[in-house]
C-alpha cells in the first residue's frame, strides 16, 4: 500500500512559458528539496502554429514528468486555452492530469450560470454578426467609393479597415467560429472538458467564491482561497472603477446591450421595437424615399454602415465580462501565511467582489492581499486588469514579486494601445523593488510618448535593491528562451513568527 507523505510544502517554483501574450504556468510545490505537487494554470497564447508551440509543450511535459496533479483553467479566452487546441495530441496522449478546477460559471449543471451564459452568448453572437457586416461593407464597392472624393478619404478608409480588424481580433479571442459565424465554446476549452476530463473520467471541480480548499494529498501545508468569479451579474459586467479604484478607466458601456439587441433583431419583429424614434416620424411614401436614397448622386450621403462603429463598445464589454468570469485564487502557505495570487484576467468588478465575501475573519481579503508575495499580473499589464485601492495598493509585503504575460511579438495589434499601462508599471516597480518579470520585454515601451524601453525602467528599479535583496532575487529568478522561472520561499522565519503572533 502506498503511503502518502504529510510533509508540509515550504517552497514553490513558478514557471511561466513564453509562447506569446497569454498564460501558461507550472507551479511545483516542494517540501524542502522534495517535489510534492504539480499545478498547471491555463495554456494559451494569442496565436501560433502547432510546430512553433510544440517545443514549449514538449519541455513542459518533460518538466512535470508527463503528470499534472491539478489543472486550473481560469476562463474561456483564446490566450488562456488556445494551446490545448493547437497541441491537442500532446495533451491527450501520454499526459496524465489527475484533477481539474474551473470557475462555477463553467458548470453545465448550474442554472444561474447557464442563464448568464445564454445572455452572454447573445452578445457574442451580436459581436460576430457586427464584425461580419463590417467586413462585408469593406468589400462593397459603393461603400468604398464613398471615401474616394472625401478629404483624407484614404485615411478614413484605413481607419475603418483597422477597426474591422480589431473587431475580428476580439471575436477570435472570444469564441469558436464555423464559416465565419459564432458556434460557441472555444476548441481549446472543449478539449479540456471533453477529451481530457470526460475521456479520463475526471470530475471537474467548479469553484465558488468563499471556498477554502486544503489538505490536498501531496499539497499539505497549502490552502486555496477562491476569490472569483463574482456571484452577481452586475459585478461581472463592471470593467472599471472611479478615480483611485482603477489605474485608468473607460466610460461605462451600457449602450452596448441595446446595440447587441439591434444587431440580432430579425426582420419579422415589430418596427416600433427597432426604431430609435417614434413610428409617427416614419414616411408613408416609402417608394419615393427609397428611390431618392438609392440615387447614385446621393451615395456620398449614405450612412448605412455608420451605426456599426458602436460595435467597439460591445467588443470591449464582451471582453471585460469574460475576464471577470476568471477563476481567481489566492494560494497560501499555512505556516507562514505567505500568499501567491493568481487572478486570471479579473477586472475591477471581480476584484471589488472579493471584499464582499463572507470569510470567517473580517477584512480577510485585505489580509490576503497584505500577505501576497507573488502576483500573477491580471490581463497583461492592462489599465483595467488590476484594481488600485482594493488591489495593488493593499499588496504591502516587502518580498512582493510579480510576473506579467505580455509579448509584443505575439499580440493583437489593438492591445498595444493599452498594454502596458504606465501608472500600473510605476506602482508595480515601486512595490516589488524591480522584481517585475515580463514575458518578453523586447520592443515593449514604458511610455508611448518617449518610447523609453520597459527593460531600462525595470533595470533602473532593480538598481535600488539592497545587496541582500539583489542576491536573493538573482538566486530565485531564472530566464531561459522557453520560460521564466521564479522560486517563492514559503517558510521564511520572520513570516512564521508573525503568523503565529497573529493567530
Amino acid at each position: 500500500m502506498t503511503t502518502i507523505s504529510t510533509e508540509k510544502v515550504t517552497r514553490a517554483d513558478i514557471r511561466m512559458y513564453r509562447m506569446g501574450t497569454g498564460d501558461c504556468f507550472i507551479i511545483k510545490l516542494f517540501a524542502g528539496e522534495k517535489e510534492k505537487y504539480k499545478i498547471m494554470i491555463d495554456c494559451g497564447t494569442w496565436q501560433g502554429a502547432e510546430e512553433k508551440l510544440v517545443p514549449y509543450i514538449t519541455d513542459l511535459k518533460e518538466y512535470v514528468g508527463n503528470t499534472i496533479d491539478l489543472l486550473i483553467v481560469t476562463h474561456e479566452h483564446k490566450d488562456h486555452v488556445y494551446v490545448f487546441e493547437a497541441c491537442e495530441e500532446l495533451f491527450t496522449k501520454d499526459f496524465n492530469i489527475k484533477n481539474i478546477w474551473m470557475a462555477w460559471t463553467e458548470s453545465d449543471d448550474d442554472s444561474k450560470a447557464q442563464q448568464w451564459l445564454k445572455d452572454f452568448g447573445d452578445k457574442k453572437k451580436a459581436l460576430k454578426k457586427a464584425a461580419n457586416q463590417m467586413n462585408k461593407a469593406l468589400q462593397d464597392p459603393e461603400f468604398v467609393n464613398q471615401f474616394k472624393d472625401e478629404k483624407s478619404g484614404n485615411e478614413l478608409k484605413a481607419a475603418r479597415e483597422y477597426f474591422a480588424g480589431a473587431l475580428n481580433s476580439f471575436a477570435d479571442l472570444q469564441f469558436a467560429l464555423k464559416d465565419g459565424d459564432y458556434v460557441g465554446m472555444l476548441k481549446g476549452m472543449e478539449v479540456v472538458k471533453k477529451q481530457i476530463a470526460e475521456g479520463n473520467k475526471i470530475e471537474i471541480r467548479y469553484c465558488h467564491p468563499g471556498e477554502i480548499i486544503s489538505n490536498l494529498p501531496g499539497a499539505e501545508g497549502i490552502r486555496f482561497y477562491v476569490l472569483g468569479p463574482p456571484l452577481a451579474w452586475e459585478q461581472v459586467k463592471k470593467e472599471s472603477g472611479g478615480a483611485g479604484e482603477s489605474y485608468a478607466h473607460n466610460n461605462e458601456l451600457a449602450h452596448s446591450d441595446a446595440f447587441a439587441m439591434a444587431v440580432l433583431a430579425e426582420d419579422k419583429r415589430e418596427l416600433k421595437n427597432l426604431l430609435p424614434f417614434d413610428t409617427k416620424y416614419v414616411s408613408k411614401d416609402s417608394k419615393d424615399q427609397r428611390q431618392c436614397y438609392e440615387d447614385k448622386a446621393n451615395q456620398w450621403r449614405n450612412i448605412d454602415h455608420d451605426w456599426l462603429n458602436s460595435a467597439g463598445a460591445l467588443a470591449l464589454r464582451v471582453n471585460s465580462m469574460t475576464n471577470n468570469l476568471s477563476l481567481a485564487l489566492a494560494i497560501e502557505f499555512e505556516d507562514s501565511g505567505r500568499v501567491m495570487l493568481f487572478p486570471g484576467d479579473a477586472e475591477y468588478g471581480s476584484w471589488e467582489s472579493w471584499h464582499n465575501i463572507s470569510w470567517p475573519q473580517q477584512d480577510f481579503t485585505k489580509d490576503l492581499l497584505n500577505r501576497t508575495v507573488f502576483y500573477k499580473v491580471a490581463h497583461h499589464l492592462s489599465h483595467n486588469g488590476t484594481a488600485q485601492r482594493l488591489g495593488l495598493e493593499m499588496m504591502s509585503h516587502p518580498d512582493l514579486a510579480a510576473m506579467a504575460t505580455l509579448d509584443y511579438e505575439i499580440i493583437s495589434s489593438g492591445w498595444m494601445s493599452t498594454m502596458p499601462n504606465r501608472a500600473l508599471i510605476d506602482e508595480l516597480l515601486k512595490r516589488t523593488k524591480g522584481r517585475l518579470m515580463v514575458m518578453h520585454e523586447d520592443g515593449i515601451p514604458y511610455d508611448k510618448a518617449s518610447k523609453q524601453p520597459l527593460t531600462n525602467v525595470i533595470l533602473n528599479a532593480r538598481a535600488n535593491m539592497t545587496e541582500k535583496e539583489r542576491t536573493d532575487f538573482n538566486k530565485s529568478f531564472v530566464s531561459k528562451q522557453l520560460y521564466l522561472e521564479y522560486k517563492v520561499n514559503g517558510l521564511s522565519k520572520k513570516s512564521v513568527k508573525a503568523r503565529k503572533k497573529q493567530q
